[in-house]
């Protein structure tokens, strides 16, 4: 029978706890009380919109290109005299570039993922201005640009070499085909079954027209186009230029040795070009997304900081108040408290002080996302963000009391009623 007393007055029980007077205890403390209901709710503010934050720029460092990023690079050539002829130096270096047994292809191109050159173009599946426009970014490639960037073809077919251009810059001939991405497609056609596409006409910038060849799986736009990013057309075309663009693809695990080879190679083959720009596309991709990724550490490093600012400022104001209250603790536990109920006294304190922040957090939250919405155009913040971030300050706060919790469910009754 004792035994079983003993279990009893050790369980935890909600009719144990004196929550009156655990209320009317944090309303006389009203300094602490405040300080850690503001610290909880400005550090769930930060914490749900920082962690937000950083999810949508994960999202746009891990999205895929449609390209093989890991095996391409690319480099200018540069003529500089005033008999460099550029078509037919382009033509011998692409025709010598395919030649080279680590090159898979080569293509000259200004317009590719993380190169932020292109142009951009209204499209149309009928004329007339009240008809749905859909903007995309243009790609000029010859029949080679496919293989060369890695691109998958899901319908269609690919340009063969009859039908790509080498125009200049003011040429006005326009090509008779075209190739799309996927999402374009979809966009200006409603329609999933990617076969269906094929064969039908576009209108480019309410001037041109022209038949829909093939559709590729994904090509992103060389900049971040809101919302439009994976609209893209590709043009039989090649630009002739003094300066031109070459975009490599090599076979896996060859890329560094090939830029090395292709550099002398082609500052060799010719004195009147000088070769630059020689970069892969994974170190343009990091320049690009740096401001991305400067952006995550930091919201990394202040939600780190401010989780730990608070975790101790609870620990502290709750060895504060314990040490504060180290005779009242003696006496209740004279009186028959055992350590589980201290224990639950100071759960119950630490619950009601972080359930205050987290409502006052939820509000500054919510506030915070509003003019974030309005001043930088981020999205609304998802409540799962809120919960979760709610989520760990109830855990990190019952973390913070632990230390002080243990010393003070151990208190002697004896030593804490001295005088």
């Amino acid at each position: 029978m004792k035994r079983n007393n003993q279990t009893h007055s050790n369980s935890v029980s909600l009719s144990r706890i004196p929550f009156l007077a655990l209320l009317r205890t944090l309303i006389r403390q009203k300094y602490t009380f405040t300080m850690l209901v503001l610290q909880i709710g400005l550090t769930l503010a930060v914490l749900s919109n920082g962690l937000f934050i950083v999810s949508q720029r994960l999202e746009v460092l891990q999205r895929s290109t449609g390209i093989d990023e890991t095996n391409t690079f690319a480099l200018t050539s540069s003529g500089f005299t005033t008999s460099f002829n550029p078509e037919n130096s382009i033509k011998a270096d692409l025709n010598a570039l395919r030649q080279l047994p680590n090159i898979v292809n080569a293509v000259a191109t200004y317009a590719f993922p993380f190169s932020g050159s292109s142009d951009w173009d209204e499209l149309q599946t009928s004329t007339g201005h009240n008809e749905n426009i859909v903007p995309a970014a243009s790609y000029k490639l010859d029949e080679h640009g496919i293989e060369a960037l890695g691109l998958i073809l899901v319908a269609g077919e690919n340009f063969n070499a009859d039908e790509v251009l080498w125009q200049t810059e003011s040429a006005k001939t326009f090509p008779s085909v075209v190739i799309i991405t996927a999402k374009l497609a979809s966009d200006l056609f409603n329609s999933a079954d990617w076969s269906t596409v094929v064969g039908k006409t576009i209108y480019i910038n309410a001037t041109h027209s022209a038949i829909v060849k093939g559709v590729v799986k994904q090509l992103q736009a060389p900049w971040n186009a809101a919302g439009k990013i994976e609209s893209s057309i590709i043009y039989p075309r090649v630009i002739i230029r003094n300066s031109a663009r070459y975009f490599i693809r090599t076979k896996p695990n060859t890329l560094q040795t090939t830029m090395v080879e292709v550099e002398e190679y082609l500052a060799a083959s010719s004195q009147q070009r000088m070769i630059r720009k020689v970069q892969s596309i994974q170190s343009m991709k990091k320049q690009v997304y740096g401001p991305d990724i400067g952006a995550i550490s930091i919201l990394l490093v202040v939600i780190s900081a401010l989780s730990i600012v608070a975790s101790l400022g609870i620990a502290g104001l709750t060895s504060f108040n314990l040490v504060k209250r180290k005779k009242q603790i003696g006496i209740r536990r004279a009186l028959g408290a055992n350590k589980t109920d201290i224990l639950s006294y100071c759960v119950a304190e630490n619950v009601i002080q972080s359930t205050c922040g987290v409502f006052l957090g939820w509000l500054l939250a919510i506030g915070l996302n509003i003019f974030l919405v309005s001043q930088y155009a981020l999205p609304k913040l998802p409540l799962s963000y809120l919960a979760i971030a709610t989520l760990c300050l109830y855990i990190l706060g019952l973390l913070a009391i632990l230390k002080p919790a243990i010393k003070a469910m151990n208190i002697s009754p004896a030593l804490a009623t001295k005088d």
